[in-house]
């Protein structure tokens, strides 16, 4: 009878305590997130990667923990069963059988799996070395439940979300967590498109660049580029655009005309200049960017074609949208210094000018200078004159293709 006891007791408490650990192991396994894996990696590199080990053989995890939480239950609940009812009688099997049933859902499931979720990373970081002791244990037994599940397995992985897809998912619920704005989930979001955006499809095309020559003068080079509004000018030899020597900076270029206005050519102001492929991914060049300290690079073909520019602005608009300072936007400006004649920005709606002026132009939604490039079917350049019935448009102040401002005068008075 004593024997039966041990028995009883031993059986109930190994049943108990194998599935506590197993529901424990489980759940902390299934729960732990790739930053909660990332937190342990960083405190302890060791102990992250048998961690990630296991996190990352996770069919193999589950199949150990399954089969020993199931043998305990089985073997446990069957040997205390029996103990029972040699030592009370097959009468109050029943009543035991739902005792130790509810002692095995609350000690068992429900109470392991809520700690095991609560205390993932520490639980891991404990069992996680032997886990995978046990996973080599049992691998004949394990690779025995593989063969017998291979015809119910599925072979596509189409549908497993990816990391970009999650890194989406936690974004969003962060945002309607309120814990970031929505232009950090747009930055969040936009990131990992930056591997995917190439060079080429971020540059500034070689048609809109403005480029000075190197056999300008300093007054020649600052009578260019004051009508563009950039800071920095890449510098071509003999007006070649195949052939860039380097940039200047308009800073630069006007302190230095100043303190020296004799000086006859801009070379020795020319900074080197980067050159970079069209294949090169928007997110290799942000890193060289920041790591160089480059502000632009010359994008260029294989042969030494010039096909654009590309900057560190056009890189971080990719993050963030477009990147407004104080010339970007289209000015406004509206106004008559004289009869007949008006400064116009190119924000100016074609409707208010039509309202305004007589000058007959169609009274559409479009801004003035979406209108002017419509009707010159080109990139427009400072100095471009375009008539259009009564009225003569001359462009005055270019920024990227864009024209900011032009003079506009009446004709046929």
């Amino acid at each position: 009878m004593i024997l039966s006891v041990i028995i009883l007791v031993a059986s109930m408490s190994m049943a108990l305590i194998v599935s506590f650990m197993c529901s424990l192991l489980e759940s902390a396994l299934l729960s732990l997130t790739p930053s909660q894996l990332a937190e342990i990696t960083t405190k302890n590199p060791r102990r992250g990667e048998i961690c990630s080990r296991v996190k990352q053989d996770i069919e193999n995890s589950l199949a150990v923990i399954l089969i020993c939480n199931t043998a305990a239950h089985t073997i446990g609940a069957a040997v205390a069963g029996a103990e029972f009812a040699k030592l009370f009688g097959a009468a109050w099997l029943g009543l035991f059988t739902l005792g130790f049933t509810l002692l095995m859902v609350q000690y068992t499931e429900i109470l392991p799996k809520t700690l095991g979720v609560h205390y993932n990373q520490r639980i891991l970081a404990v069992s996680a070395r032997g886990l995978l002791g046990m996973i080599v244990l049992l691998k004949p037994l394990i690779k025995l439940v593989h063969l017998i599940n291979r015809p119910f397995e599925v072979r596509n992985d189409e549908n497993q979300p990816t990391a970009a897809a999650e890194i989406a998912a936690l974004a969003n619920l962060a945002r309607r967590e309120k814990e970031i704005s929505s232009q950090q989930e747009h930055i969040l979001l936009a990131t990992p498109k930056l591997s995917e955006r190439r060079a080429d499809q971020v540059m500034l095309p070689v048609e809109n660049i403005s480029f000075v020559s190197s056999e300008q003068t300093p007054a020649e080079a600052l009578n260019t580029t004051p009508a563009d509004f950039h800071t920095r000018y890449p510098v071509c030899e003999n007006g070649d655009r195949n052939k860039v020597l380097g940039y200047i900076n308009f800073k630069e270029l006007v302190a230095t005309f100043r303190a020296h206005p004799e000086r006859t050519k801009l070379r020795d102001i020319v900074r080197p200049i980067a050159f970079v492929s069209p294949e090169d991914t928007a997110a290799n060049l942000l890193e060289r960017f920041a790591l160089q300290h480059v502000h632009l690079a010359i994008v260029r073909d294989s042969s030494g074609r010039t096909l654009g520019l590309i900057t560190m602005e056009d890189i971080i608009e990719e993050l963030i949208g477009d990147l407004d300072d104080e010339f970007d936007p289209l000015p406004k400006t509206f106004y008559s210094p004289s009869e007949g004649f008006w400064v116009i920005g190119g924000g100016v709606l074609t409707s208010m000018i039509a309202s305004e002026t007589p000058l007959a132009i169609p009274p559409g939604g479009m801004v003035l200078s979406e209108w002017f490039c419509s009707q010159l079917r080109r990139v427009p350049k400072v100095g471009d004159v375009l008539k259009y019935n009564n009225a003569e448009f001359y462009v005055r102040k270019i920024r990227r293709g864009r024209v900011l401002e032009f003079n506009v005068r009446r004709t046929g008075i």
